[in-house]
């Protein structure tokens, strides 16, 4: 096995199942920074952490019981640097009872291949999953729940405005404000649940909610949040958002779920656009600024308006002029 540039661990299988050391081979030696004699002979409990010493003896017995190989990607408890390894487990079976006797581990380390994988999966901006990264968190979720029947939440949020905001305050304020919109809906969550940005001004979000009315709850203190005054720092502008969801079932397709979430974030963005105006530019603002300061209303900064307020001093003046 000291040929072998690749780490390899010995275990033994005791009854129980308990299981122990047997030895490793240099490039696992390499690897750990240890002797392969300074843990020879000791159990997973006597040299590993109890929750890692736990969570191997139940991996290592799933493998006793299937009799088959299996394969994980994790992170190295035993590497100095937390490298990310594929452990591959392969059962070597007793030639007269057929039963599992020792199990071969090979890790190979796949350190490199998980980081770019990861900015594959990263937005630039925000530094959320992006679309693909989202996806990927959705498959995995889905395989699980698959098993445990427990449903989950998605959700489609899609900030306001940010056009006007680009063409009044200038782009990096719009990359302003989706880097605060995506920090303000990752302090949303809870554990388990992810937000991602997949696309300009659009989030997704997975929530641990498993009934139609978990999710309105959670979607209307959303809502509460962003009319209590939703601002980045040290900016003129306010934000808002238009935000639907939908519960997964077993047994649906994800993009149902997911197109049933757009749609219901579609129909309130459609209510936003029939009560809201969106913010003028500064070159609409001031060719209109004088017509509401001879109606008697204060004039500001651009920003977000109210439709029946401003249709009131358009009357009032006669102003025929179509948004």
């Amino acid at each position: 096995m000291d040929d072998i540039d690749v780490p390899i661990f010995v275990v033994d299988v005791e009854p129980g199942p308990r299981f122990r050391i047997f030895g490793m081979n240099r490039a696992a030696e390499k690897e750990i920074g240890q002797a392969s004699e300074s843990l020879a002979g000791q159990l997973f409990e006597d040299c590993l952490p109890p929750h890692k010493a736990r969570m191997l003896t139940d991996r290592y017995a799933v493998c006793v019981r299937s009799r088959q190989s299996m394969h994980f990607d994790e992170i190295g408890e035993m590497s100095p640097n937390q490298d990310w390894y594929r452990t591959t487990l392969s059962p070597c079976l007793d030639e007269e009872t057929g039963k599992v006797v020792r199990i071969l581990t090979i890790c190979q380390n796949i350190t490199t291949t998980k980081r770019l994988a990861k900015a594959a999966f990263k937005d630039g901006l925000t530094g959320l999953p992006n679309r693909r990264g989202f996806e990927a968190i959705v498959a995995d979720r889905y395989e699980e729940a698959a098993h445990s029947h427990v449903t989950f939440s998605l959700v489609v949020v899609d900030i306001n405005d940010l056009k006007e905001i680009n063409d009044t305050y200038g782009h990096g304020a719009g990359d302003e404000a989706i880097r605060f919109m995506g920090t303000w809906l990752t302090s949303l969550l809870l554990p388990g649940e992810n937000v991602a940005r997949v696309g300009g001004d659009e989030f997704y979000m997975l929530l641990e909610e498993t009934t139609p009315e978990g999710l309105a709850h959670r979607l209307a203190q959303l809502r509460r949040a962003v009319a209590a005054e939703l601002r980045p720092p040290d900016r003129p502008f306010r934000l808002s958002v238009s935000a639907g969801g939908s519960v997964w079932r077993c047994g649906d397709a994800v993009t149902s779920t997911l197109s049933a979430a757009d749609a219901a974030m579609y129909a309130e963005k459609s209510n936003y656009r029939r009560t809201r105006l969106p913010v003028l530019s500064r070159r609409a603002w001031a060719s209109f600024s004088w017509s509401f300061q001879i109606a008697g209303w204060a004039v500001g900064e651009p920003g977000p308006l109210d439709l029946s307020e401003f249709d009131r001093h358009l009357m009032r003046l006669r102003v025929g002029y179509s948004f």
